[in-house]
């Protein structure tokens, strides 16, 4: 699969007017947010919520739909300036969704990583201490739901490459230490992708192990992938 047909499973998946359709149609629009493929990340973040909710008025326990909808609404969070944010208290309703799908889905370690990176995001943009004095988030509590994650999923792509990439995007004085990622990476790179976005994310993770001794150029890179961005390495003169 390529965006060319990614645009065309959308069509399809959509045109179903199922529960099952509308989650895919919005598992696609997210997939292309993920990889950096869109120029309005908040619109599209919004059309893919939207079609998640059109699932779950069809059927309020369809578990994609439910993903979807915490991916989405994640995705829209991280794209509302940070005062906005703070006034309307998205990282908090954030949580709640993400939290509320773990505990209908307990099993689903897609979950876990969700909340494992509402965790390190919440550290990247405020700094540890504060995440836990504002939001009581923490990187010790990102790293936890990560690596429970992983024990279920190991050879999961994007939860893995989404884990490592946000560690190494945290402040060096809050997290400084690479070897994780490292380790997480390199496992990346030995593991065959099981769909499109997962190759691609696997591109991205052997660029990150590339650089990753030099810790401003890999931040300044997986930044731009957490931030919605096509990743690149920006050559010093």
């Amino acid at each position: 699969m390529d965006l060319g047909s990614f645009e065309t499973a959308y069509v399809q998946a959509k045109n179903l007017e199922t529960a099952d359709g509308y989650a895919l149609a919005a598992e696609i629009l997210l997939s292309e947010i993920m990889i950096g493929a869109v120029e309005k990340n908040k619109k599209q973040a919004k059309r893919a919520r939207k079609l998640a909710e059109e699932g779950l008025e069809l059927d309020p326990t369809h578990q994609n739909a439910r993903l979807q909808y915490a991916i989405a609404d994640g995705f829209i969070t991280r794209e509302t300036g940070d005062v906005s944010a703070w006034m309307k208290k998205l990282p908090q309703k954030t949580h709640e969704i993400v939290e509320a799908y773990r505990t209908d889905f307990p099993g689903d370690p897609r979950g876990d990583a969700l909340l494992g990176a509402w965790h390190l995001a919440i550290a990247r943009k405020a700094g540890n201490k504060n995440a836990q004095k504002w939001f009581d988030a923490s990187i010790l509590q990102g790293r936890e739901l990560f690596r429970q994650a992983r024990v279920t999923e190991p050879d999961d792509i994007i939860i893995s490459v989404n884990y490592a990439f946000s560690l190494l995007a945290l402040d060096d004085d809050d997290f400084g230490d690479t070897e994780e990622a490292r380790v997480i990476l390199t496992k990346v790179m030995e593991t065959q992708p099981s769909n499109f976005l997962s190759g691609v994310l696997k591109i991205y993770a052997g660029e990150a192990l590339t650089h990753i001794d030099d810790r401003d150029t890999v931040s300044d890179y997986v930044g731009m992938f957490l931030d919605g961005e096509v990743p690149s390495i920006t050559e010093e003169d």
